[in-house]
Formats: C-alpha cells, sequence, structure tokens
C-alpha cells in the first residue's frame, strides 16, 4: 500500500503556473536607443549635406530611379534577421547602428510618401524628421530615467551577463555588478525558483576559476580617456564663458526679432506687421514654396523671443555666481529652443536650420558638463547618468 501511494506521488504532473508575458528591459536598452539615434541623425545630415553639395544627383536612368529608401530598407532588414539569427552580446550594438542608419534613409525622404507628387524637397518633411529624433530622443531619456529593479528583470540581465563569461569579455566591474545584483535578488525575492537560479548563478560567478577580461576594449578604452579629459579640461572660467557667450547670442537673436518688430510697427503699423507674418518663401531643395501662416510665423517669433529672455537671465546670472539658478533657466531657454523655435525653423528655414540646432545641442552638452563637473545639485535636462560610468568619477 505504502508502494502505491510512492509510485502515485512520484507520477504525480508538476504544479504549473501560469506564464508571464510581460516585457522586460534590455539592460543597455538607453544607450542601444541613444546609438541608434545618433545613427539616425548623422545619416539624414549627410545625406541632405551631400546632396546639396552635388546637387541631387541620381542613380539610375530613364527607366529606373534607385532611391536611398531602397539602401535605407535593407540595412533595416538586416539590423533586423541580425538579432534573429546570432546571439553574440555585441549584436544589439550592430543592429542598433544599422537600424539608425536605415531609419535615417528612410526617413530623409518622408516628403515623397505624404505628397500626391512625390516631392522630396517638400517643407513640411524637415521638420517631421525633426520631430521624429526629438522623440527617440524623448523616449531614450524616459528609459535612462526609469530603472527597473524588480528580481525578475535582474535575473535577466543576469542570464544576459553570462553570455560575456562565454565570451571571455567579462570584466572586473562588470563582475562585480552582477554579483551585487544577484546578491539583492537574494535578499528580496520571495519566490523559491528565482533564490535557487540566484544562488546557482551567484556560486558560478564567485568561482575563482571564471576568466575575467582584464584589459578593456578599443572603445572602454577611449571612453576612459574622454572622460578623464571630460574632468579635467576645459578648465571652469572657459566652460563658464562658453555658456554665457552661447546664451548671450540667443538673447541677442531675440532682440534682433523684437527689433525688426519695432521697426515693422513704426514703419508701417499693424497691416506691416500681418504682411511680414503672413508670407514667405520656402526655399526646399531645388524648389520653392510660398506659404501664408501668420499663425506660424508669429508663433515662431514669440518663441524665440521668449527663449531670448530666458537666456539673457541665464547669462546674466552666470555673469554674477548664481550658477544653479542661472543653469535652470538657461535649460529652460534651450528646451523651448530644442522643442518650439527648430521645429518651425526647419519648416521655413529647412537645411539651414540645422546650424543652428547643432549649436543649440553643443550648448546643452556644454551646460550638462559644466553641471556634472562643478555644480552637482541641479535639477537639469539631463540626468548625471548621461555623463556617468563606473569606470571613472568626476572630480569632487
Amino acid at each position: 500500500m505504502a508502494s502505491e501511494e510512492s509510485s502515485a506521488a512520484t507520477a504525480a504532473p508538476p504544479h504549473h503556473q501560469k506564464r508571464l508575458w510581460s516585457p522586460v528591459r534590455a539592460q543597455a536598452a538607453d544607450s542601444f536607443w541613444i546609438l541608434m539615434i545618433i545613427a539616425v541623425s548623422i545619416t539624414v545630415i549627410v545625406t541632405r549635406v551631400s546632396l546639396e553639395l552635388t546637387g541631387y544627383p541620381q542613380l539610375g536612368d530613364d527607366t529606373f530611379h534607385i532611391a536611398h529608401v531602397l539602401w535605407g530598407g535593407l540595412a533595416m532588414f538586416v539590423a533586423l534577421v541580425l538579432p534573429l539569427t546570432f546571439a553574440n552580446p555585441y549584436i544589439p550594438w550592430i543592429t542598433a547602428t544599422l537600424g539608425g542608419i536605415g531609419a535615417g534613409l528612410f526617413i530623409d525622404e518622408v516628403g515623397k510618401f505624404i505628397t500626391q507628387r512625390n516631392d522630396y524637397f517638400f517643407p513640411l518633411a524637415f521638420p517631421i524628421i525633426y520631430a521624429f529624433v526629438v522623440l527617440c530622443v524623448w523616449f531614450a531619456l524616459r528609459l535612462r530615467a526609469r530603472r527597473v529593479r524588480d528580481t525578475r528583470t535582474l535575473l535577466y540581465h543576469a542570464l544576459e551577463e553570462m553570455k560575456e563569461v562565454l565570451d571571455n569579455d567579462l570584466d572586473p566591474f562588470e563582475h562585480a555588478e552582477l554579483k551585487g545584483e544577484l546578491a539583492y535578488v537574494l535578499r528580496t525575492t520571495t519566490d523559491t525558483e528565482e533564490r535557487a537560479l540566484a544562488e546557482a548563478l551567484l556560486g558560478f560567478v564567485e568561482n575563482r576559476t571564471v576568466q575575467l577580461a582584464q584589459s578593456p576594449t578599443l572603445i572602454e578604452r577611449a571612453w576612459i580617456r574622454t572622460r578623464a579629459a571630460a574632468s579635467q579640461v576645459p578648465p571652469r572660467i572657459i566652460l563658464r564663458a562658453i555658456l554665457i557667450v552661447g546664451f548671450g547670442y540667443t538673447a541677442l537673436n531675440a532682440l534682433f526679432e523684437i527689433v525688426a518688430f519695432v521697426a515693422l510697427a513704426t514703419a508701417g503699423g499693424r497691416q506691416a506687421i500681418t504682411d511680414a507674418l503672413g508670407y514667405a518663401v520656402i526655399v526646399s531643395g531645388k524648389s520653392e514654396y510660398l506659404v501664408s501662416d501668420p499663425y506660424l510665423s508669429a508663433l515662431h517669433a514669440l518663441a524665440i523671443v521668449i527663449a531670448g529672455l530666458l537666456a539673457l537671465l541665464a547669462a546674466i546670472l552666470l555673469a554674477t555666481g548664481r550658477e544653479r539658478l542661472g543653469l535652470r533657466f538657461g535649460s529652460a531657454s534651450l528646451l523651448i529652443s530644442l522643442l518650439i523655435v527648430n521645429l518651425l525653423s526647419f519648416y521655413f528655414n529647412q537645411l539651414y536650420a540645422l546650424l543652428a540646432t547643432l549649436g543649440q545641442t553643443t550648448l546643452l552638452l556644454v551646460a550638462t558638463l559644466y553641471r556634472w563637473r562643478f555644480v552637482r545639485n541641479v535639477n537639469f535636462a539631463f540626468s548625471d547618468r548621461a555623463l556617468s560610468s563606473p569606470l571613472s568619477t568626476p572630480p569632487a
């Protein structure tokens, strides 16, 4: 009788749990997004500038036209099949790069897909491209700001790190981080299976026979050197001067906008201002468009003035030593410029708005660097993780 009960217990089916379908964020998801955004931006800029400089040549003949959107589709297809085919830890980095290049070549031709005439030079194309990049940046920053620490996610990341062990690519920092995350899972989990898996993995990574990659890769060495240089040079006075001049230029641009409106109002009154706002000639590639939209023009001018006034306050505060408040006003000015002014500038000025955008982005990076090095507790547009790395620390 006892043997029958024992055999029945042995033959009992295993306990089944509900299958989990909730997505798990990749460990380096924000870095993949940043790399993809850089690839998209550089691809669009290089494509547009090179076409402008070469007179918009076409690859093909009287019958065929091989548009660069086809190369973009090919790059995105390769980026899609790589992670479906290979499991190496470096594949997502290649996927992000190729996917960004493909997406850049694709969205550069958006003007052809939103017009009946397949108009590559349609004025709305550039604002759409810029808005797409801005949305991607916003999503990447959201990813960077929201760090998930649940035990299921950490175990996913630990299993991913095991690929580094198989490739002899687990460096000392990754080794320490992996042990810390597994120890955190052991302290917090209430799931017996998660605990058993974490114990097994932690026992493995704590084994002295695990081979660690002692020498960093070429990219890691370059990043370490870049951070070391950024933590020392340029000196504080130079960075502050760059910020004051940059914000001062933004304020001067707003002053010119105000002076122009005052001059129009003085010379021709309200009708002159209405005419100036109402009509604009947009030069886009080889085409010219006459548009009449006083509301967009007025919004563009108003955003320039508001951004300029905030930039003026930032420059004054930085010059007088009130850095925290100055950086807050400066970040607000740059956000208005990048999110509103430039979106409309790309409609009216097309390719020529790139210089202003690159300048403002550079100024934002300089302000972020200044904050990282000298002003720690400022609520700025980018988080500390935007310039932080476990490989080195900023100066005290």
